[in-house]
């Protein structure tokens, strides 16, 4: 927390943990940046970033020092919390008390985020493996030889999202006449469409 000083500025009033090394330089920007006006700042610099509550009643500004990455929107709900207990009149040893379980409840924000993130990304990697193994098996059906062109067309769409003229004649055992025909009548039947910027096809969903 800091407090205004009518000498030094901004001078850290309390703090957790105590070891917590804090520049003067960065709570004079603190200081200066609220102004003495109720408000939430955010400084996100090279070597620093935090999120601060200036609360007019008390005159003091709560300051949550977080890591590099950290989004500070995700800790307002813990200067609210802490904005409330600021109104209570406490005295000096309870309001250290608090200081130390908002910084506990910092913690468990930043644990809960990071087992958010760790889940999307395991969803994510096995979303990747599904689609890897879907787009093996359709390459597998497309080297049977029992499937017509225009399922083989629609197939590997389905797969490539979108493919040049030259690639899907590659791709498909057929003359060209024939592969032109099919194409066509699959546009005629709004199946396929084909893109004159690109110069590709794609399925229509």
């Amino acid at each position: 927390m800091i407090k205004w000083d009518e000498i030094l500025g901004g001078n850290i009033y309390m703090k957790y943990p105590n070891d917590l090394g804090i520049l003067d330089n960065v709570v004079q920007q603190i200081q200066i940046s609220h102004n003495f006006v109720e408000s939430y700042i955010t400084i996100e610099e090279k070597n620093w970033n935090s999120i601060s509550y200036y609360n007019e009643n008390k005159e003091i500004i709560i300051v949550l020092v977080l890591d590099k990455y950290d989004d500070s929107s995700d800790y307002t709900v813990i200067l609210d919390e802490f904005k409330k207990e600021l109104e209570l009149e406490l005295n000096e040893d309870r309001l250290k008390e608090h200081i130390e379980r908002i910084y506990n409840l910092s913690l468990k924000v930043f644990r809960t985020r990071d087992e958010v993130i760790a889940k999307l990304s395991n969803e994510v990697a096995q979303l990747k493996t599904l689609e890897y193994d879907f787009k093996k098996k359709f390459e597998m059906i497309l080297k049977s030889d029992h499937l017509k062109v225009k399922s083989k067309i629609q197939f590997l769409l389905a797969i490539n999202e979108e493919m040049k003229y030259e690639d899907i004649k590659k791709s498909i055992n057929t003359n060209k006449r024939w592969l032109d025909s099919v194409l066509d009548t699959l546009s005629k039947n709004k199946i396929i469409k084909y893109d004159n910027e690109k110069g590709t096809y794609y399925l229509i969903v």
